[in-house]
């Protein structure tokens, strides 16, 4: 922040752009800035409130600036809500984490990242979670809400909609009750698409930057021209129509971040698919509540609509292009067929009707669910076939003596699993909210319909299929014994490392310290001196838990031959496990695939077989569980988003999973990255245009980003751009990015970072990692091409040393970089190398003051604008736009 120079504070002071500027770059959380920089009062100098720039005092010889971006993931506690779309997201990010068999060199770097038919396959299984979700939906309000309850006068006045209900329907009229339940459906739809197109106009128009050619055209290799534009300064920036998973060369290329009409497209087909289904079951009904009639012959013509428009949905998801009018066209077929249904269901006669279940929900819901699974084929038989490809290229290579380069990957048909997961999780979730609801009308029944045998049905009696309830308690029972089995098996290998690793995590320990030069404590210090207070944390404590002496030994003993490690040891082998383990995440999905694709299949091949069920105290036990599940998940939300430490525990799974464009799911959360990257790539542009240095310390998720910015292409901009300074800290770019998402974060993407030649210009990486650091790591691991010298791991705990009775040194993992001396002395380092270069005439130096307003030295002049900026005030509101 610039010195205060008597200013009355009314007239913000001027913030030199010259210089090096170390910009800090958070990971999850929303750290805020205030954080970040140690400064209560941080001056924004750029973006808004929700991301922005901030700056503070200058030290070392550097500005220190600090770009805050939490506030796209985690600004307002309603976030909380996008776990909702938890099963969206899971279908979106499943695309993203395809493999491919070339993993750097030429062609990696040039082509696209995936297949064309990957894509299309990967397009369809995220479709299946729209069409499932539909037909729950349906299930809810056509079948279980508006014809059971609403044909109950006791069920229809259990509820505060009963008054305006009966002003408008009645008892006797079914057609109108299941119309008004297809419009609850269609508007459910329409508040997904409706959500995904308030996002996208706060995400994915933030267009990301295209230098301009010194002719004043677009840069080449920019891509196709689109319809949209955005500018910089005069220039106009063409949109891509282009589907981001298709770009030449992934997350190099300029237009990867460039979604806006990608996504609005995909919006109109899922939307179109959601009503196409609304509209299938709707007509579907109609025929089978009055069968020969005119109305079952509209709902007939109704029906093929809706499923033609599902087909054309099928179809226009293999394109890689946006074509806007195509999808319009597909949503007004789907439209027309809604329409055609509703006016068969109002044509209906009047009569009491049938009681139990809606006749034909069941079987139109069987179908549509049906489909939904039939969908997710394709991408398992894609995946099999290229895990073939790959075993095929394998043996070849090993014939001709070649080696195969090995790197930890997720381990089976990641797509495949992550498209499965959202399918069970989505439909556990929903047949849970339909058991609730219905218990909550009324009394639950899961058959068809009232026995034959029985005389009478009592009021408020409302039935459910028993395959529902069945498929309800399976799922249910099944996710919680797979998570508990997980859980339990995690806690028993992590109390034997903890037993069983401490000795050699030990001799690690002392052999680091020595390295790093951090002395033993003293083994016989002098009487009342400051030597005698300090103790080392592998010597047994003062006093033991009873508050006596430890027969351990006194202050400084220095370690003694044959005594069993600490708890702090034992503690610190704890936090290596974990670190370790973290990646085994991948067993509990897997488990999930595996045991939810044999149930479905059993389910599918029994799927006109409703009398056959579960046990009778598993269907209890399960819809208890199903029952529980809904106000559950939102007590822990709302508990998870109160407090700190879980809300980053939370966070960590959103921002992972909401990182890359929405290119295969449109309702799934937004994605920051289409905002930050861009941001930051802007801002240090500018600071290079002014003469500036940037080094960038990224934690985290921040890692990610500026992974991103700096492996991007900028045609027009790379020749004569200035070195960056990188240093990341907790990176997953490798245990997590590079683990799952192996087509974008390659091991090709990081090397180009690594060698200094990517996309924006040359940099000088260095990753900082502790072997405690449960998301962090190294980046060269295995058979990778990355240099090693890239990677430093520091010691955690950084010291052994402690004053004694007080606490013992803490061990930082994830979270604990920003207050170790050692990490800061890399960025020192990294901060003088590139300051070193900008020494000389006409460049601005690392030590360049702030300009000294009226009457003082002025800055060197700039080529290309000014060298400084007037810092907002950062209580007045801006729009980012």
């Amino acid at each position: 922040m610039a010195q205060d120079r008597g200013s009355a504070g009314l007239v913000p002071e001027p913030i030199s752009l010259g210089g090096l500027t170390e910009i800090r770059v958070h990971g999850v959380g929303g750290t805020s800035p205030e954080s970040l920089l140690g400064d209560l009062a941080p001056t924004r100098v750029s973006g808004d409130r929700v991301a922005g720039f901030y700056r503070t005092r200058d030290a070392c010889g550097r500005h220190r600036e600090a770009y805050s971006w939490g506030g796209l993931t985690s600004l307002s506690r309603t976030r909380a809500l996008w776990a909702f779309l938890m099963p969206s997201m899971l279908a979106n990010m499943a695309g993203w984490m395809a493999r491919r068999w070339v993993t750097s060199g030429t062609q990696e770097e040039q082509a696209e990242p995936t297949t064309w038919l990957f894509r299309w396959c990967a397009r369809l299984a995220a479709l299946a979670l729209t069409l499932s979700t539909a037909a729950m939906v349906c299930l809810l309000t056509l079948d279980l809400v508006a014809y059971q309850c609403g044909g109950q006068v006791v069920c229809r006045r259990a509820g505060w909609w009963s008054r305006p209900s009966d002003a408008l329907l009645t008892v006797d009229r079914p057609g109108y009750r299941i119309v008004l339940g297809a419009v609850a459906a269609a508007l459910v739809a329409l508040a997904f698409a409706f959500l995904a197109r308030h996002t996208r106009s706060a995400y994915e128009r933030v267009e990301p930057p295209t230098p301009i050619a010194s002719t004043g055209e677009v840069a080449p290799g920019v891509g196709a021209a689109g319809g949209g534009t955005t500018g910089v300064g005069a220039q106009l920036i063409p949109s891509s129509d282009r589907c981001a998973a298709a770009q030449p060369g992934g997350l190099r290329n300029p237009q990867f971040w460039s979604g806006l009409r990608w996504h609005a497209f995909l919006s109109r087909l899922h939307l179109t698919a959601a009503l196409s289904v609304v509209a299938v079951v709707l007509a579907w009904t109609t025929t089978a509540l009055a069968p020969g009639t005119a109305a079952a012959s509209t709902g007939r013509v109704a029906l093929v609509g809706g499923a033609a428009g599902i087909v054309v949905v099928l179809g226009l998801l293999a394109l890689d292009e946006a074509w806007p009018r195509l999808a319009d066209a597909a949503l007004a077929l789907a439209a027309l067929a809604l329409v055609l249904a509703a006016v068969a269901a109002a044509r209906l006669p009047a009569g009491a009707g049938q009681t139990g279940s809606l006749p034909g929900s069941r079987t139109a819901t069987a179908w549509v669910w049906t489909v939904s699974l039939a969908l997710l084929v394709p991408l398992g038989v894609q995946q099999v076939g290229a895990w073939v490809f790959r075993l095929v290229q394998g043996r070849r290579l090993r014939q001709a003596g070649e080696t195969i380069p090995r790197l930890p990957l997720f381990p089976w048909a990641a797509p495949f699993v992550m498209n499965a997961v959202a399918m069970l999780v989505a439909n556990t979730v929903l047949l849970s909210v339909i058991i609730y609801v219905g218990h909550a009308l009324g009394t639950l029944e899961l058959r068809d319909g009232p026995a034959p045998d029985a005389a009478t049905v009592a009021p408020g009696t409302l039935y459910l299929p028993a395959l529902a309830g069945s498929l309800a308690a399976a799922l249910s029972l099944g996710l919680v014994t797979i998570l508990l089995a997980y859980a339990v098996g995690l806690v028993v290998a992590l109390l034997r490392a903890r037993s069983a690793d401490p000795p050699r995590v030990e001799a690690d320990l002392r052999a680091q310290y020595r390295a790093a030069g951090v002395p033993d404590a003293p083994a016989d210090p002098q009487p009342r001196t400051e030597a005698g207070w300090w103790r080392s944390a592998f010597d047994p404590p003062m006093f033991d838990a009873g508050g006596g002496p430890d027969a351990g030994g006194g202050p400084g003993s220095g370690g003694r031959a044959g005594t069993a490690p600490t708890r702090w040891v034992r503690s610190v082998a704890a936090m290596r496990f974990l670190a370790r383990a973290s990646r085994s995440i991948a067993i509990p999905l897997i488990a999930m695939t595996v045991v939810g694709t044999a149930g479905a299949v059993l389910v599918v091949t029994r799927i006109w077989a409703p009398r056959v069920q579960l046990p009778t105290f598993l269907v209890d036990l399960g819809i208890t569980l199903a029952v529980a599940l809904p106000p559950l998940y939102v007590l822990v939300l709302l508990t998870a988003w109160r407090n700190d430490r879980y809300r980053r525990v939370l966070s960590t799974l959103f921002d992972v999973g909401s990182f890359f464009p929405r290119a295969f799911h449109p309702f799934a959360p937004p994605a920051y990255a289409e905002r930050a990257v861009p941001e930051l790539t802007r801002r240090i542009w500018r600071l290079h245009d002014n003469n500036g240095r940037v080094v960038l310390t990224a934690h985290s998720q921040g890692s990610v980003i500026a992974a991103a910015v700096v492996g991007r292409r900028s045609p027009g901009r790379r020749e004569g751009e200035p070195r960056i300074g990188v240093v990341t800290f907790g990176a997953p770019l490798a245990k997590l990015y590079r683990w799952a998402f192996p087509a974008l974060f390659s091991d090709g993407f990081l090397r180009g970072i690594a060698d200094g030649a990517p996309g924006m210009g040359r940099v000088v990486w260095h990753n900082v990692f502790y072997a405690t650091d449960y998301i962090g790591g190294p980046v060269s691991t295995g058979d990778s091409v990355i240099p090693k010298a890239v990677d430093r791991e520091l010691v955690d705990p950084p010291t052994h040393l402690y004053v004694a009775d007080q606490p013992l040194p803490r061990v930082l993992s994830h979270t604990g970089y920003w207050s170790d001396e050692a990490f800061w002395a890399v960025v020192d380092e990294t901060c003088d190398d590139i300051a070193g270069e900008a020494a000389g005439p006409g460049a601005g130096g690392a030590g360049a003051e702030p300009p000294a307003g009226p009457g003082g030295p002025p800055e060197p002049a700039a080529p290309a604008g000014p060298m400084v900026e007037i810092a907002p005030d950062p209580s007045t509101p801006v729009a980012y736009r």
